[in-house]
């Protein structure tokens, strides 16, 4: 599978990456208060 355009994957890899970074600190932060609140 040839790409035209690599930039184009490499922007959308950021935002996978963003993606699961965000999400993963989502999780983080719901355990964390559970924690702190029991």
């Amino acid at each position: 599978m040839v790409s035209q355009n690599p930039n184009r994957q490499k922007v959308e890899l950021n935002r996978t990456s963003l993606f699961w970074g965000l999400l993963l600190i989502f999780v983080l932060a719901i355990l964390f208060s559970s924690y702190i609140f029991n």
